[in-house]
């Protein structure tokens, strides 16, 4: 299988006038790794408020981004943070309503996965945003929107016509191949058992003694792969088959970027002039788009020494010095539970440290 590419975006590359609560779209050729495309699709937006004063007066210079009066806003984050929902559409675009209940390996470029990107608030109005789309070519590191690696079971092969399985996850071995699935005790679930094996194995192999239940559980501990069972009436020999495909990585990274509209419009109108709203058009690859390689500490560590003030960030590629600046990159430090003789105690507000910026080549070392 092919690797995926991105076949249609909303709103366009460069629009204007996008209503603050419109939803970010972007249609894939074919099915995608739900999971890769968690990972490898950020939103982005000003942490800074440039028209903070009365009337939507300026109060910074936009190419220097500073202003001895300047005050940060509370309400511009950076990362605009979204909820992604999937669904899936024919070649023209159209919603596959209800979603298939199968899908194999060979339905690439019949049945695509249209990525809902919704902002969890609104946009802010007259802002730009940016939208990234990670692909392995951004900085050689096998990281990127995969294709789909975990396919629907077949159900053609199966004795039992009221007991169902389901499949989730993401593949993560390195070739492609396929489970079996196989009740061994009948029965409802949470009574019938199965066991499985991979095709590139051997049944006498398998793992056994599985009790069959409605909540998602993984095969092997390192596949990625989860199934479930729903319905009733598991006849023993009944077997599910799922094929698994290594993943496949979107060559090149994709970015586009546009500007919110007024406030007074907070969704597209039904019977909108698509020159009004656009339309979804394509997008040209950007395999330059800036990617974070390394963070240290690692996003999400704990346990640190308080001893130590400086952070390191590598970039895939060489950083512009002159877009480094304390406008562009912001620490934030945040109270805990228990802290209550600093400033981070009043009304448990963040507050911004202070910090020197150093940068070489494709590292950025911030102290504080």
């Amino acid at each position: 299988m092919s690797a995926p590419s991105i076949s249609a975006i909303y709103p366009n590359d460069e629009a204007t006038g996008v209503p603050v609560g419109a939803t970010i779209q972007i249609t894939f050729d074919q099915g995608v790794d739900l999971q890769s495309v968690k990972d490898c699709v950020v939103a982005y937006g000003p942490d800074y408020d440039q028209t903070s004063g009365p009337d939507s007066a300026t109060w910074i210079d936009s190419d220097t981004g500073s202003n001895p009066f300047f005050l940060n806003s509370p309400g511009f984050t950076g990362t605009v943070e979204c909820s992604f929902d999937f669904v899936y559409v024919d070649v023209t675009g159209a919603e596959i309503d209800p979603s298939p209940e199968y899908t194999s390996s060979t339905d690439e470029g019949v049945s695509r996965h249209k990525l809902l990107l919704r902002p969890k608030s609104l946009l802010k109005p007259d802002t730009e945003y940016n939208v990234y789309l990670i692909g392995d070519s951004s900085d050689g590191t096998s990281r990127g929107i995969s294709h789909r690696t975990v396919w629907d079971p077949d159900y053609t092969a199966v004795v039992s016509t009221t007991g169902l399985l389901h499949t989730y996850g993401s593949y993560e071995g390195t070739s492609d191949d396929q489970y079996n699935i196989k009740i061994t005790q009948a029965g409802d679930i949470g009574t019938a058992q199965y066991k499985y094996w991979p095709a590139s194995d051997i049944e006498a192999n398998a793992v056994t003694g599985r009790v069959t239940s409605r909540r998602f559980r993984r095969l092997d501990a390192d596949s990625g792969v989860q199934v479930r069972f729903s319905g009733s009436g598991f006849a023993v020999d009944d077997i599910y088959t799922v094929n698994v495909r290594a993943k496949a990585l979107m060559s090149t990274s994709y970015s586009f970027s546009f500007t919110a509209g007024s406030a007074a419009i907070t969704s597209v109108p039904e019977t909108a002039s698509t020159s009004i709203i656009g339309t979804e058009t394509s997008l040209t690859s950007d395999a330059t788009a800036l990617t974070v390689i390394e963070m240290l500490p690692s996003d999400g560590a704990t346990h640190q020494s308080f001893k130590n003030r400086t952070i390191t960030v590598t970039f895939s590629e060489e950083l512009d010095v002159s877009t480094v600046t304390d406008a562009t990159v912001t620490v934030l430090a945040y109270p805990i539970s228990g802290n209550f003789d600093t400033a981070l105690s009043n009304a448990g507000e963040p507050v911004e440290l202070a910090k020197k910026l150093t940068v070489s080549d494709d590292i950025l070392t911030i102290e504080l």
